[in-house]
C-alpha cells in the first residue's frame, strides 16, 4: 500500500526563490518524517545528502535501502512525499489557468476529446486538465525518465465524471501501471502512479 506524508503550508515569503526553498525543505522534512514513521529510519535533514543517491535519470533514491521507493511533489500550499515498495511517482497541482499549448503537448487524442466535452465550463475544464496533467507528471516521475517520455504516447481513462468517496476510478493505457487520484480538502489535485497493483493509499497529514 502506498503511503503519503503531506502538509499544507502558507508561503514564508513573497519571492519565488523564497517559496521554492520553503517547498524544497518541507519536502525533505516530509521524507525524513515518513522514513521514521513508516520504516523506523531516523535521518536528520543535514544527513540526507549523504544517504541519497541519484539515478541515471536524475531520480533520487536511498543508497542503503533500495527497497524503499519515494517521490516528492509540491505545489501552491501543499507538499507531499509518497512511499512504496515499488517505483512510484506523485504530483499535485492547484487547478487554475493553464497555457492552451499544453493540451496539444501533453494530452492524447482520447484525452483531448474527453476534455473538449467539458470546455463549456472554464472551471470544470481547468480541473480536468489538471487531473490529466498530474497523472502524466506522476507517470513520468515514477520512472524518472523525464524528457525521454512523449506525454501523448500514453493515456488515462476515467470511468465517469462522478467521484466516489472523493476519488475517481482511473486507469492507464500502460497496463503495468496503477493509478490513484484524489482532490484534497484545500482543492489540490493529487495523483499517484506506481508499478504493480495499488488498491488503497494511506494518507498521513503532518503539521509543518
Amino acid at each position: 500500500m502506498p503511503k503519503i506524508y503531506y502538509s499544507y503550508y502558507s508561503p514564508a515569503g513573497n519571492s519565488i526563490p523564497e517559496v521554492a526553498f520553503q517547498e524544497h525543505m518541507l519536502g525533505r522534512k516530509l521524507l525524513c518524517k515518513g522514513l521514521e514513521h513508516f520504516y523506523g529510519l531516523s535521518f536528520t535533514l543535514d544527513a540526507l545528502p549523504s544517504v541519497l543517491g541519484i539515478g541515471e535519470n536524475g531520480k533520487p533514491f536511498l543508497k542503503n535501502f533500495p527497497q524503499i521507493h519515494f517521490n516528492i511533489s509540491h505545489c501552491n500550499g501543499l507538499a507531499a512525499c509518497a512511499f512504496h515498495s515499488q517505483p512510484i511517482g506523485i504530483d499535485a497541482e492547484q487547478p487554475g489557468y493553464f497555457p492552451r499549448v499544453l493540451i496539444e503537448k501533453a494530452l492524447s487524442f482520447e484525452e483531448k476529446s474527453f476534455l473538449q466535452t467539458l470546455s463549456a465550463s472554464p472551471a470544470l475544464e481547468q480541473e480536468w486538465f489538471y487531473r490529466f496533467w498530474t497523472l502524466k507528471e506522476a507517470y513520468v516521475k515514477r520512472s524518472g525518465s523525464g524528457l525521454d517520455v512523449v506525454l501523448t504516447d500514453f493515456s488515462f481513462y476515467f470511468s465517469d465524471t462522478t467521484a466516489k468517496n472523493g476519488r475517481f476510478c482511473v486507469r492507464c493505457s500502460d497496463t503495468g501501471v496503477s493509478c490513484y487520484q484524489k482532490k484534497l480538502s484545500h482543492g489540490q489535485i493529487l495523483s499517484l502512479c506506481c508499478s504493480g497493483d495499488m488498491d488503497e493509499v494511506c494518507f498521513c497529514p503532518h503539521h509543518a
